[in-house]
């Protein structure tokens, strides 16, 4: 071999690709058939990421010197880099088989076994690889990631930890060291190594990938974004790294972009089960539950032993109301991974809908018990377990709060479970404090998601509903709509007593208690399209005819009975029904109207107490005074010009004669009395509401009037109700409460608008 042949590998060893490269030509130049120069080329073409052009030098390379072990294992490694698999293994073992003591060659061949699938057959070679070189770095990281995807992430740990002490620059094993770090929630070390690997190799796009996970888990959305955008300049086309820019954008609330994200890491990399997932799990942020079904049973037909997939499904099954499907999933997720703490929070949140809180709090236990850092076990088993959370816990959810990358939501869950301990142990400033920054943290979070609420859109609605819905409406179609008393709609303000007030009447054999269904506004909705007009279903109220009214009276109906099949009296008691008397008087003029009425001030302190999914106003003094405005207006109009009979009930009159109440709305829907209504808390059924836990108790009177405890937070709520026109009673100087008065119907009365 020439000197100047020796020269151009010292070249190449220095990593003077160009100048290497000239010399090996030119030696080609003088001999076609030199087999390590040909080798060599192929060599820097695959350095280079020229991978076709590499398999083109090493074939010739090899076909001139079959015998030689190193152009085998190098040939491999370049038909790995075209995902040619099969033929990656078939050099990498002839390699093996020529020189069984080469370590590269172990090397070489574990990494196409690796890719094919066959980790425990990759590990052994590893393992020979390093039996046969000790310091070979490489080999210990190649190691470690073999092992990590066994899920032998302690054992994989060790190897990283031991290539970074090898080879201290090796960026590639300081980058996944750091990852790893990062899963195993040692996220201040993981930064360290991350950005290191940056360090040592800038345009390494997986390294900087890599550090952005770290920022991000770190809270530091706007420094991960920058890493993964950097690492997308150098790999445009890399899906994994779309798909972590959308994780990122999805956490800051940009769900819209964080949707494009993931939808382009899917068509550069279709059948990435992983990303499917994220992408079911921002469509489930924006509510869109039926396409979030879609893809994830898309990834578990692409990966059918996905943990999360499965349990994000049942996720969005339990939001879609199918509870059975939910729980299937919950333990199928938990069989193919015990330790994912999400998991069983989802179905201790099933359990606790189903009304059995005592699994409920052993499966958030038992979340806790895997993932002691989990906000959302510790929030739910707060908001259930009130005054009998331990002093352990408390401490717990305290330390958590302390950390200095928890995200706003989790924060929220947190703080509105505390804020419930100290209420019910009566440390009232302290669950002020944390039902304030409960809030803010909440209502941070939706702004981020464009969830915004607009309070003067709502105004202007309700005027818009009042003008539409007037006498001269109900006189234009009298005698229309269908004559069913199967509709019972229990309404109000949200945190008004429309729960317990489902519960009792549900607690009768006769009645089917829905819980709180959409479909009043969904055919209130329909209503342009069954005119064959464009305008918002409001407006098209004056252009209401009969068979439009009693289409969707019938539609209405049959998707009643589609809940259940015998019962006299179904239940709809969603608190909003409130906005659409109007339509719902006109369908059914034979329907049972209950309003549930609480007074205002303690509806308005039990709303900013409770961590609701998607009630947006419920997180500011003034959305909250300015919902209460409206619907005590609306309210007053439907007294004056609704057709039907509302029978009014009073959650304070509930509370003082239970008995009373529970035969008054029993007589009002004209079913006999049972005795079973009482024993309401008794009653096994599905409760989907913020009041799940109180309505499996006795009846109990300490939520009356406890607004006063929190006088001086409400003054900005106080202030607006004055202002207009919202007065209250004097209370009694003998018991502290506002006597009973009575309003036009002659039901007890709370707030009422001058």
């Amino acid at each position: 071999m020439s000197n100047a042949f020796y020269r151009a590998v010292e070249l190449h060893k220095q990593g003077k690709l160009d100048e290497a490269e000239l010399i090996y030509r030119q030696t080609l130049d003088d001999n076609p058939d030199n087999a390590d120069a040909l080798h060599l080329l192929g060599v820097i073409a695959h350095q280079r990421g020229q991978a076709e052009k590499a398999v083109r030098f090493m074939r010739r390379a090899v076909a001139l010197k079959p015998e030689a072990a190193v152009f085998h294992s190098n040939l491999a490694e370049a038909h790995r880099a075209l995902g040619q698999l099969p033929d990656a293994v078939s050099h990498a073992e002839k390699a093996v088989r020529l020189e069984p003591h080469n370590a590269d060659a172990h090397n070489h061949l574990a990494l196409a076994l690796q890719g094919q699938g066959r980790g425990e057959e990759a590990i052994t070679h590893f393992r020979e690889a390093i039996a046969l070189r000790p310091d070979f770095a490489l080999a210990h990281n190649n190691l470690g990631s073999a092992l990590r995807e066994q899920g032998r992430l302690e054992e994989a740990l060790g190897c990283f930890r031991e290539a970074v002490r090898l080879q201290p620059d090796l960026y590639l094993a300081r980058s996944n060291l750091g990852q790893l770090l990062l899963e195993l929630d040692q996220a201040d070390e993981a930064l360290v190594h991350c950005q290191e690997a940056v360090r040592l190799r800038p345009e390494f796009a997986e390294g900087l990938s890599n550090l952005g996970n770290v920022l991000r888990a770190q809270g530091k959305i706007d420094e991960a974004k920058e890493c993964y955008r950097r690492a997308l300049q150098l790999k445009p086309n890399e899906a994994m790294i779309h798909g972590n820019l959308g994780q990122a954008l999805q956490e800051e609330g940009n769900l819209d972009e964080a949707i494009a994200c993931y939808q382009e890491s899917l068509r550069l990399q279709p059948q990435s089960a992983r990303v499917e997932t994220f992408l079911a799990s921002a469509l489930m942020a924006k509510e869109r539950y039926a396409e979030a079904i879609e893809h994830y049973r898309k990834a578990l037909q692409l990966q059918p032993d996905h943990a999360e997939a499965r349990n994000g499904l049942g996720n969005a099954l339990q939001e879609q109301g199918d509870l059975e499907g939910a729980r299937v999933c919950y333990e199928e997720a938990l069989r193919l991974k015990p330790d994912l703490a999400e998991a069983h929070v989802n179905l201790g949140g099933l359990y606790a809908e189903l009304g059995d809180l005592e699994q409920a709090r052993r499966c958030y236990r038992e979340a806790l018990n895997h993932d002691p850092n989990n906000a959302a076990a510790y929030g739910l088993l707060a908001t259930h377990e009130r005054g009998r959370l331990s002093e352990e816990d408390v401490a717990a959810m305290h330390a958590l709060l302390q950390r200095e990358h928890l995200s706003d939501w989790r924060r929220a869950l947190l703080h509105h479970g505390l804020a419930h301990v100290y209420d019910y142990r009566g440390d009232y400033a302290a669950a002020a404090e944390h039902a304030r920054q409960a809030n803010a943290c909440r209502r941070e979070v939706w702004v981020h998601q464009g969830k915004t609420y607009h309070r003067a859109d709502h105004t202007g609605f309700v005027r818009f509903l009042s003008k539409q819905f007037s006498p001269a409406f109900f006189e234009r179609v009298r005698g229309w709509g269908v004559a069913s008393e199967l509709p019972v709609f229990v309404f109000g303000l949200p945190r008004s007593g429309t729960t317990l007030l489902e519960q009792i009447l549900a607690s009768h054999p006769q009645v089917f208690g829905a819980g709180e269904l959409t479909l009043a506004k969904e055919i209130f909705d329909r209503v342009p399209r069954l005119l064959g007009r464009e305008e918002p279903p409001a407006a098209c109220v004056p252009h209401l005819t009969r068979s439009v009214i009693e289409q969707s009276a019938q539609e209405h109906l049959r998707r009643l009975r589609g809940l259940h099949a015998k019962a006299l009296r179904i239940v709809d008691k969603m608190p909003d029904n409130y906005l659409w008397l109007g339509f719902l008087a006109a369908m059914f003029p034979s329907a049972k109207f209950i309003y549930s009425r609480r007074d205002v001030r303690d509806v308005a302190w039990s709303c900013w107490l409770t961590n609701f999914k998607q009630i947006r106003w419920a997180c500011d003094w003034e959305d909250i005074a300015w919902r209460i405005i409206c619907h005590v207006r609306l309210m007053e109009h439907w007294r004056q010009v609704l057709p039907v009979p509302m029978l009014e009930v009073s959650y304070e009159e509930t509370v003082a004669d239970l008995e009373g109440t529970a035969r008054r709305m029993i007589d009002f829907i004209g079913l006999d009395w049972d005795p079973a209504c009482v024993a309401f808390h008794q009653t096994k059924r599905v409760v989907r509401t913020a009041s799940l836990s109180q309505v499996r108790q006795p009846i109990y009177s300490r939520s009356v009037g406890r607004w006063r405890h929190y006088a001086d937070e409400l003054q900005p709520l106080l202030r607006l109700l004055a202002e207009n026109g919202i007065t209250f009673p004097e209370e009694s100087p003998e018991t502290g409460r506002a006597p009973a008065e009575r309003d036009s119907t002659g039901q007890p009365g709370g707030a009422g608008i001058g």
